[in-house]
């Protein structure tokens, strides 16, 4: 097992921290989401220009993802674990006293690649630290805190909004990140993961090469493109629920905040299901069942939609969920499944995978919504398809994927 320059058995304290960390991104992207009227009003800016501090952060996020990952293959995951955690606290410092609208914009860049960056090192030292069905337990285990912060970062942000403004928000992530650097510096950086011995030569040549080894490999191919479909789906709902709740089901804002947190709950859930099967069965077992599931889910989603009154909320939201977990069941071991045999390069086959994701997010989000969000049905589609292309990825790689695991 990788993990030979610290920690093979990671202790509470140490994955906690790594928890927080992942779940630095979903906080960064949701908390502030409620206040954008305000950001609008006090920076004089139309609502479109305001939508881009979040596209500029979807950006960042996808560059850090893709820096990150090579780098600490070369360096170590430590030193670059704090030193973009400290460029998240100074961009948040800027985000706070932003003068206009386009310092806010180019700020929220940097502050993406900060948090982004965190959470694929966070990645590339589980990786370190196990291999195959205890990765993805562990895997599991981060998700308790980052799955909660993905839950709950919205709704806090409006109650957080109750007493302060939108730059009060953007110094609560200063206060996070900061605590967030002093916390890795103290309990995660003295136990460096990626030993000297390991890491690759800092050339082009070894990049290339990395990422050739990583391409030319279907057992990393096909679980990339099936988590990649998998997020897209997911995304693209989740960014076309609030209208499809609030208009097309008539739920207030709680109502709607309730059924968000519940989909949360539901993916913490199977990720602690797969965390649990993952050892008995294996990560191809799993891997298929999820995969039944999101397809069975969407099947169930399209007959209730097209032949359930509109106001079925019922109908809508029981196959939705039951694909949320199938959600929560499949990622952690698609991604244990890709990272499997490139423990020598766990950061740049992370970083790839998070890039991956990022995008697909970024461009299902307004794809979904060129098609309309006045009912549920693009939105149906849309997730259909990405569910019915995993399956087919997973079918398609069930071989290579089940002589891999044996190996292991």
């Amino acid at each position: 097992m990788p993990g030979r320059a610290g920690v093979s058995a990671p202790s509470a304290l140490f994955l906690i921290v790594l928890g927080f960390v992942q779940a630095i991104w979903p906080l960064t992207m949701d908390l502030y989401l409620p206040a954008f009227p305000g950001i609008a009003e006090s920076l004089d800016a139309p609502p479109a220009q305001v939508s881009f501090t979040l596209t500029g952060a979807f950006f960042g996020m996808a560059v850090g993802q893709l820096t990150a990952g090579p780098l600490s293959d070369r360096v170590g995951r430590m030193r670059p674990l704090v030193a973009v955690l400290g460029l998240y606290v100074v961009a948040s410092v800027v985000c706070a006293t932003a003068p206009t609208i386009d310092v806010l914009i180019a700020a929220r860049v940097v502050q993406g690649i900060g948090a982004s960056a965190s959470a694929v090192i966070t990645l590339a030292i589980v990786r370190d630290c196990a291999a195959g069905a205890r990765m993805v337990r562990l895997l599991a285990r981060l998700q308790l805190i980052n799955g909660t912060f993905v839950v709950a970062s919205p709704a806090l942000g409006a109650v957080l909004l109750q007493l302060t403004d939108w730059r009060g928000l953007f110094w609560i992530l200063v206060a996070f990140g900061a605590v967030l650097a002093a916390a890795v510096a103290i309990a995660v950086a003295p136990h460096e993961t990626h030993a000297a011995e390991s890491r690759s030569a800092g050339t082009v040549r070894a990049l290339a090469s990395d990422y050739w080894a990583m391409f030319a490999d279907a057992g990393y191919r096909f679980p990339l493109a099936a988590n990649t479909l998998l997020w897209a789906g997911m995304m693209g709902y989740m960014a076309s629920s609030a209208f499809l709740f609030q208009d097309a089901y008539g739920l207030d804002p709680t109502e709607y905040a309730l059924v968000f947190g519940g989909h949360g709950a539901v993916m913490i859930v199977g990720a602690q299901i797969s965390a649990r099967l993952s050892g008995r069965w294996g990560l191809q077992k799993v891997i298929g069942v999820g995969a039944l599931g999101a397809v069975g889910s969407v099947i169930a989603l399209a007959v209730a939609v097209f032949a359930a009154p509109a106001g079925a909320l019922g109908a809508f939201i029981a196959p939705l969920f039951c694909f949320t977990a199938s959600f929560g069941v499949l990622s952690p071991c698609l991604q244990a499944s890709a990272l499997q045999d490139h423990g020598e390069r766990a950061g740049t086959a992370a970083s790839v995978l998070g890039a991956a994701t990022m995008i697909a997010g970024s461009l299902a989000a307004p794809f979904v919504a060129s098609f309309g969000v006045s009912t549920a049905h693009p939105t149906v589609w849309f997730l259909a398809a990405c569910a019915l292309g995993v399956g087919g990825l997973v079918l398609w790689s069930r071989l290579p994927v089940k002589a891999r695991v044996r190996g292991t």
